[in-house]
């Protein structure tokens, strides 16, 4: 039981410190890394709620495996748009690019 409390304590202090990352960030590449230290904290907290007495439910396997597969999806989209939008606008300061905008 003391594991599983120590996973979610760990996956709440993921998520926490990858949104504060995606917050303060002044590059695009930098606030994809946060996004996925957010992802590894959910998907941590998704496997810590699954564990039983009798290892990890296969309900909560499936769901991991689907997260870790949508991730890696989205990690992939939002790379590339990276490079569009540094061969369009020059820079990956999303402050810069929303300035460029007008």
């Amino acid at each position: 039981m003391i594991e599983q409390q120590i996973l979610q304590v760990t996956a709440a202090a993921m998520f926490f410190i990858g949104l504060a990352g995606m917050a303060v960030s002044r590059n695009l590449i930098k606030v994809i890394m946060s996004f996925q230290v957010v992802l590894f904290g959910v998907n941590l907290a998704l496997f810590a709620s699954g564990l039983g007495p009798l290892g990890p439910s296969l309900f909560s396997t499936t769901l991991l495996v689907l997260s870790i597969s949508i991730g890696a999806s989205v990690e992939a989209l939002a790379l590339s748009l990276t490079i569009f939008v540094y061969r369009h606008y020059g820079t990956l300061n999303p402050w810069e690019i929303r300035r460029l905008r007008h």
